[in-house]
């Protein structure tokens, strides 16, 4: 038997909303997901919002105990660790797959709005703004990249990478408190030199810069795990 469609578009829209709300850390670590408080937030019944939180906690944002509340799913600094370099060693195979599958002029796009966000820093009212326009920025090249690869791989792969976005504004949010903004400075012109040998066809340099990329990510945020979760 088939769901119908109107009560599948429903259950990802739900989906969708909570995952963005953990994502953005409005949602926090352990803090408990009421199904009859979302139910009525939302304006739906019950029966989509349960069928919602089975999927997250499947893709690792929510733990439901059958005895008490659902709560949101905080990663470990072990399993960020292990989310991050399995991060690594998929995109840097998506890189070699999708090489020469790209559109140049699409990817030259990409590295104009990356050298107009580094020159239009100053006008951004929030470090929170600053950091949603770097993240938007990057996460459109990187799911560019992404869904190049046959679809069968590449919903998984985007995951992983949605895992690590909660972590990752905390990070760069303690960067900006301690550096301003030139801590963006680096992460642009890594991904402009990246866009460069993606668009020059040029495999070992683009894999090198992938795997840089998200690995110095992961090596920063290990050295302040505890500190950018208020822990």
């Amino acid at each position: 038997m088939f769901n119908k469609v109107g009560s599948a578009s429903l259950v990802d829209i739900i989906y969708n909303e909570i995952k963005k709300k953990i994502i953005e850390n409005e949602l926090k670590p352990d803090e408990r997901l009421d199904i009859d408080f979302l139910s009525e937030s939302l304006g739906v019944s019950r029966t989509p919002v349960i069928n919602a939180l089975k999927a997250l906690e499947k893709d690792g944002y929510v733990i439901i105990n059958p005895r008490s509340s659902s709560c949101v799913r905080g990663l470990t600094k072990e399993e960020t660790e292990a989310v991050f370099d399995f991060r690594a060693a998929l995109e840097s195979t998506v890189v070699r797959k999708v090489t020469g599958k790209l559109s140049a002029e699409r990817l030259m796009e990409f590295r104009k709005v990356f050298i107009e966000f580094l020159n239009s820093m100053e006008s951004f009212i929030s470090p929170e703004e600053l950091i949603r326009g770097f993240f938007d920025i990057e996460t459109q090249l990187h799911e560019y990249m992404i869904k190049a690869c046959p679809s069968i791989i590449s919903g998984e792969i985007m995951n992983l990478m949605d895992l690590t976005k909660r972590i990752r504004h905390l990070h760069m949010l303690y960067k900006l408190n301690n550096m301003n903004a030139s801590a963006f400075n680096d992460e642009v012109g890594l991904h402009v030199r990246l866009i460069d040998s993606l668009v020059a066809e040029d495999i070992p340099v683009s894999v090198k810069l992938i795997e840089k990329d998200i690995l110095d990510t992961k090596d920063e945020i290990m050295k302040c795990f505890d500190i950018i979760n208020g822990i």
